[in-house]
């Protein structure tokens, strides 16, 4: 039997979360497991900091670059604050990604959520990363021993928030456990790759079966 070619497109998997709720940790171990998926760097207006790199961490840019980008409507989403750095997610590399049938990670909160919902539902998948509970997540907090409890409590009084807005999510992950919150993404994303929207040529390739 002839080989049955499938030509997938990419998706764009969007994680949000509160501080503390080891997105990080389950986007690093995703983007290790699984394969043609890759992460979206942002471009910032904020300085470089000790040990970032470009093109790695962020693209680094001037207020001017920022307004061309929002001008030239080349940024999926952005923030464009006049009281602190401006951050947004470049069009041209992610659909470059997803014409090659490679999926996206985006790690964005939920206003980036919403811009993406209007200009590109089709393609996108959203998951919320929560903690067991709010007692648990102030918890890891402490033990991370990388803010003062004045950030801390700042990060709680966001973290509630956060977790109301998972409701409008498409999928919600409660990272009790790591392993399995990362099977559980995993099988979000495995699940999305077999949806017949996001294959080209799906007629071509129904066709070819019954043929065979």
């Amino acid at each position: 039997m002839a080989h049955l070619n499938r030509y997938r497109k990419g998706t764009m998997f969007i994680f949000s979360g509160p501080s503390g709720c080891g997105k990080s940790s389950i986007i690093k171990r995703v983007l290790a497991e699984v394969d043609n998926i890759n992460l979206s760097v942002s471009v910032t207006t904020r300085a470089m900091r000790e040990g970032e790199q470009e093109g790695v961490d962020y693209y680094f840019i001037d207020e001017a670059k920022f307004k061309e980008l929002v001008r030239k409507e080349a940024l999926y989403e952005y923030v464009d604050s006049d009281f602190g750095p401006k951050y947004g997610t470049p069009k041209e590399a992610v659909n470059k990604w997803l014409d090659e049938g490679k999926d996206v990670i985006l790690d964005l909160d939920y206003p980036g959520v919403l811009q993406l919902k209007a200009c590109a539902a089709d393609r996108i998948k959203t998951i919320s990363i929560l903690p067991p509970s709010l007692k648990i997540l102030r918890e890891r907090l402490i033990n991370r021993k990388t803010d003062s409890m004045e950030t801390i409590e700042r990060r709680m009084s966001m973290a509630e928030k956060r977790v109301k807005e998972s409701t409008f999510y498409d999928y919600i992950v409660v990272n009790d456990d790591l392993d399995t919150a990362v099977s559980e993404v995993k099988s979000i994303i495995l699940a999305a790759r077999v949806e017949t929207k996001n294959q080209y040529q799906w007629d071509e390739f129904v066709k070819k079966i019954v043929e065979d």
